[in-house]
């Protein structure tokens, strides 16, 4: 970064922002995968209940997919705010 005529370093950024940053970016790929797998989102697609029942061994990948994205989203917010 220029100052005046010299040259300075930024400051780096809090490194909780950044892991708070890559556990979002977990809870967003579980609500992809979930997507994927279930068609929940396109068009004309099932509701949120009839998608969580079309899971293939849903007592399985439901736990799963649901525990990654409540993992992801607990993480980032503990690192958003604690770190």
């Amino acid at each position: 970064m220029q100052v005046d005529d010299s040259f300075e370093q930024p400051q780096d950024r809090d490194p909780g922002d950044d892991a708070a940053i890559l556990a979002l970016c977990l809870a967003m790929l579980a609500a992809g995968v979930y997507c994927l797998l279930t068609g929940f989102g396109s068009r004309n697609g099932p509701d949120f209940t009839a998608s969580w029942q079309r899971l293939p061994s849903p007592t399985v990948t439901g736990p799963l997919v649901g525990g990654l994205f409540t993992l992801g989203v607990l993480a980032a917010l503990v690192c958003a705010f604690a770190l």
